[in-house]
């Protein structure tokens, strides 16, 4: 989601060591990286479910049978026209 590098890291855990403290600085990343999965997970969840009601995978199934008749049109024309 977050394109975060390594230089990125390293100044946001030297920043946090400063304010948060060594001693309660592994904490505060495990709660964070909690609150991460979890807010990943209900966004995994809601798109599922969203793809799910509105049928995703019957539109991609029906886009593909067009896109494939539109080929094998297309085939058909170029023999009929040699």
């Amino acid at each position: 989601m977050f394109q975060v590098g390594f230089l990125e890291v390293l100044l946001i855990l030297v920043v946090g060591l400063f304010i948060i403290g060594p001693t309660r600085l592994p904490n505060a990343v495990k709660f964070i990286i909690k609150i991460y999965k979890k807010i990943q997970h209900a966004i995994f969840k809601f798109k599922n479910d969203l793809e799910l009601e509105i049928g995703t995978d019957e539109i991609k199934k029906d886009v593909f049978n067009e896109m494939r008749m539109e080929e094998l049109d297309l085939s058909a024309k170029l023999k009929k026209d040699e």
